[in-house]
């Protein structure tokens, strides 16, 4: 049993220009080093027989926002060369690009890509108040341009409810209907006192008055609508699902195994099961070790990577172990919600 390769979640980049207060740049700094995946790296390290085998990236950061990429464009545009139906999920906050570079990702995004804006505000005053040094003129520019220039890549707006929005939900939603979203997810966070007393200080300001807009335990959760007819092309393919279940029947629940959740590249080019292996805790230092040392694709190649004994004598023991962060992320609960979701 292997991990599987249809699903990939890449950090192209871990540069980012925002401090979000309860971002890992700003919660565990330490350890964080800004750099950038290149052109070269993806056309060398991970090469045209593996991207043959994707069905999805997203393109998303632990630390960082994909759109500080210096060759996003490029990258995308190889990517799609080769083979033109694969899904390219981007999650970004959107600030500071100019319109030519936005007028660039349109024309390079088709039908079946989906594009993520993540606001929490319907203005400058509101959404600084957690993306801190978000540029909001630069966001609705970038978005009306993508617009002028793109009318089938999905187009989702992402806010994550605190207390200084939960008030106003209804105006975020008119606004992203305005700017001609496909869809707009209100995200219940995990990241409040509620759920870690004492780590956000005496009060959290942050956490919602209503407290029903809060995850229910360490995983986030979402409120979503659909805002337009249009089909998200980012739905897992039936033999995903299929693979995912049977798993489940023998006794295994890791979602990276299924790819239920996409194998994750840093911007470091060292390779982790999946994203949350990646956090900087404590829980995580054992894979961070072998990041660095076993698997980063500047030091060993892809198949000696994939082929490495680690993933057939002790990779799956440690995705059931609870004393993992495997255990607790995909647990069978978890596993069976991704799969009806």
């Amino acid at each position: 049993m292997k991990l599987s390769l249809t699903n990939w979640h890449i950090e192209v980049s871990s540069k980012c220009t925002l401090k979000c207060p309860r971002c890992p740049r700003e919660e565990e700094p330490g350890g964080l080093i800004n750099k950038q995946l290149t052109l070269d790296f993806f056309k060398e390290k991970i090469g045209i027989d593996i991207v043959k085998q994707i069905d999805t990236i997203l393109f998303c950061g632990d630390d960082g926002d994909p759109i500080y990429c210096n060759e996003l464009i490029e990258i995308l545009q190889w990517i799609k060369s080769i083979k033109s139906t694969i899904v390219i999920k981007i999650i970004t906050n959107g600030s500071y690009k100019p319109a030519t570079w936005w007028k660039q990702l349109a024309l390079t995004l088709t039908e079946y890509d989906e594009l993520t804006w993540s606001l929490d505000g319907w203005n400058q005053a509101s959404n600084e108040k957690y993306r801190v040094n978000s540029d909001w003129y630069s966001i609705t520019k970038g978005i009306e341009i993508f617009n002028k220039y793109n009318s089938t890549t999905y187009k989702k707006w992402s806010c994550i409810m605190f207390r200084f929005n939960e008030n106003n939900l209804d105006k975020i939603k008119r606004l992203a209907i305005e700017y001609n979203f496909d869809f707009i997810q209100f995200v219940k966070s995990s990241r409040f006192d509620t759920i870690y007393p004492g780590h956000y200080g005496e009060i959290d300001l942050l956490e919602p008055i209503d407290k029903t807009l809060i995850a229910d335990g360490i995983n986030d959760s979402i409120i979503s609508y659909k805002l337009t007819p249009k089909q998200s092309p980012a739905i897992l393919p039936s033999t995903t699902i299929d693979l995912a279940r049977d798993l489940l029947d023998k006794g295994y629940a890791g979602m990276c195994l299924s790819g239920l959740q996409g194998v994750f590249l840093n911007s470091r080019g060292e390779l982790f099961p999946c994203c949350w292996t990646a956090s900087r805790n404590d829980f995580t230092r054992m894979w961070h070790e072998l990041a660095q040392t076993k698997f980063n694709l500047y030091n060993r190649s892809m198949t000696e990577i994939l082929e490495d004994s680690f993933w057939s004598d002790t990779f799956l023991d440690l995705t059931q172990s609870k004393k993992q962060i495997c255990g607790h992320k995909c647990s069978v609960t978890n596993t069976k919600k991704r799969i009806i979701k």
